[in-house]
């Protein structure tokens, strides 16, 4: 599923226009942004939790050409699935 997908299904479930749909949808995003970035987590219940990492920086190699180079700290974002998702997606397995 993309945003414009998840948009369409806002729209439908909750009987509204396209527009308030993905202004809908866009302020969700935003705000999990702000919350990130502001270095805490988003907890939801049933679903799991977003939390922000930070990765050390380190030494890579090309593999076309061989040479070495930094890449310096980085943040990125975990998910770790709560155990309901879990349940849920392993009923059909």
């Amino acid at each position: 599923m993309n945003k414009s997908q998840l948009i369409d299904k806002v729209s439908k479930e909750f009987n509204l226009d396209r527009a308030s749909a993905k202004q809908l949808v866009e302020c969700i995003l935003e705000s999990m942004v702000e919350v990130l970035m502001s270095g805490k987590r988003i907890e939801m219940r049933g679903f799991g939790v977003l939390k922000l990492k930070k990765l050390k920086g380190t030494f890579v190699k090309n593999p076309r050409n061989g040479i070495e180079f930094f890449v310096g700290e980085r943040y990125t974002v975990r998910f770790k699935p709560s155990k309901r998702l879990l349940e849920r997606l392993n009923e059909k397995a």
